[in-house]
């Protein structure tokens, strides 16, 4: 809990990379309080065991900042669900500091999914049927052909703009796709949908379970709760949608 963190010599993603969408993120500086990081840590750490919210899991973390010879950071991680609380408590200077974060791992969408698939099989069956249809024609070059070039000119007039601009849309997925997961950790983004309402009450549940069991360990150390006054919002509003 000093004032000198740590260093890695390079770390190619940032500290909550793979957690999802940043959410509301609050802090608070406690003055001349820095001398009690260290127990105040140590008491957050034993209340949330006692305290047990509901289907969460709760671990110590170094976090790690994205670039070479970057500092880490202990957090504390509270899981519940597709939400992520991190919880950062550290001495600064002669004050104590006192950092909230939110993330939130939206579910992949089962409409995306299936749109991806009958893309990709669009792709893929498309040339195969093209193929056949070519191959009648020839075959009826010395008899009637009408109904096979006309089936042809179909295929190739009208299904082909929306082949191309089908793998043009592929490509897109994939190259978004990467760039996900080398600035987020997170391949199947574009998968995700934002939160609903019952995402959302979750999370304000679990922000405010942190947030008071840092208050219920201030006591403990002998310092007032008013001197971490209640954060203005809770939740995501526009931050995810």
């Amino acid at each position: 809990m000093g004032d000198r963190p740590a260093t890695v010599p390079v770390s190619i993603w940032g500290p909550f990379a793979g957690y999802g969408t940043r959410g509301r993120h609050v802090s608070w500086l406690i003055n001349d309080q820095g001398a009690q990081a260290d127990a105040l840590h140590d008491i957050v750490a034993a209340r949330f065991e006692r305290r047990e919210i509901p289907e969460a899991s709760v671990a110590p973390v170094k976090l790690v900042r994205q670039g070479v010879l970057v500092d880490t950071r202990p957090y504390f991680l509270i899981r519940r669900g597709l939400t992520t609380a991190g919880l950062y408590v550290a001495r600064f200077g002669k004050d104590l500091f006192v950092s909230q974060v939110t993330y939130f791992k939206g579910p992949i969408s089962t409409m995306r999914i299936l749109i991806v698939v009958a893309m990709s099989l669009f792709a893929v069956l498309y040339p195969v049927i093209l193929n056949q249809a070519s191959g009648q024609v020839s075959a009826s070059l010395f008899g009637g052909f009408g109904d096979s070039l006309g089936s042809l000119m179909l295929l190739a007039c009208c299904l082909g703009p929306f082949y191309l601009m089908n793998w043009l849309a592929l490509g897109i997925l994939v190259l978004f796709s990467g760039y996900k997961y080398l600035t987020d950790k997170d391949i199947l983004a574009a998968l995700r949908v934002p939160p609903n309402e019952f995402d959302i009450d979750d999370t304000v549940a679990l922000e405010k379970s942190v947030e008071q069991t840092v208050r219920e360990a201030l006591d403990a150390v002998g310092i007032e709760q008013r001197l971490m006054p209640q954060a203005a919002e809770y939740g995501f509003r526009r931050r995810l949608i």
